[in-house]
């Protein structure tokens, strides 16, 4: 009798319902790697928030430093004309990235959670030991960093700080235009660069709703936060539709 019958007769036959180690070396892999590419979104982001912000301080020095040598002259319009738009255009494209990532992110995180549904289920006794919940809900990444999900989450991204940033600068370019274009008094450059600030802000936080909405609705929940598996909300139709052979119905790609 070998070592294997051994342990077979003194603690019962092997059980055929462990998971091979074979899938649980590609989870482990997986999970890691999906934890790499949320540290690479992470550092991205923070570089791409620092360069924005970096050119705004300096492009901020120049400004006032050519305001003191010029007293606010033609120099001066001039110059700030020149940088505010580059400015703009660089807070425009970082925002556009900084959202994408934050999407990306939140993806790979419900990922993580989908994977951490399954170690849920090798040994359910185990789950008190387990301080983060599982799920891939679109909750699920709010729960892993410790906070809890609402519809104003968003103000706490970077990609909000940057596009309020970026709203300032165009409010800003605007006032300045409309200054230099026109013998308006001084109040009504001010009000249209406010209004300029704010219509933008406004655009690009509904433009980080709608990024997410997309982002929610192209994965379905399949786990919940204790790592079982969801309901689904069947979509058939009462009665089956007449299709041609071979095609795809709707309910099948909405």
């Amino acid at each position: 009798m070998n070592v294997s019958e051994n342990r077979e007769s003194a603690t019962g036959p092997a059980s055929t319902d462990a998971p091979s180690s074979a899938l649980l070396s590609a989870l482990t892999t997986e999970h890691y790697t999906l934890q790499s590419a949320r540290s690479s979104t992470v550092a991205e982001a923070n570089g791409r928030s620092l360069l924005f912000l970096s050119a705004v301080s300096g492009a901020t020095v120049a400004l006032a430093l050519v305001a003191q040598l010029d007293r606010l002259g033609q120099t001066f319009m001039v110059f700030a004309l020149s940088v505010l738009p580059a400015l703009l255009a660089l807070g425009l494209t970082g925002y556009a990235r900084l959202a994408d990532l934050a999407v990306h992110d939140a993806y790979y995180a419900r990922a993580i959670g989908r994977i951490r549904s399954f170690y849920f289920t090798i040994e359910p006794e185990a789950r008190r030991y387990w301080l983060l919940s599982a799920g891939d809900d679109p909750h699920a990444v709010m729960r892993q960093t410790g906070q809890k999900h609402s519809r104003w989450h968003h103000l706490s991204h970077a990609a909000t700080a940057v596009a309020a940033v970026t709203a300032v600068v165009a409010g800003v370019f605007v006032g300045i235009l409309v200054a230099v274009s026109s013998s308006l008094p001084l109040v009504f450059p001010a009000v249209g660069a406010s209004a300029v600030a704010v219509g933008m802000f406004a655009v690009l936080f509904l433009d980080q709703e709608r990024r997410w909405r997309r982002s929610d609705q192209a994965e379905p929940t399949l786990f919940l936060p204790d790592g079982s598996p969801a309901p689904q909300v069947s979509t058939a139709p009462a009665a089956a539709p007449t299709t041609v052979p071979g095609a795809v119905p709707v309910a099948a790609i909405a």
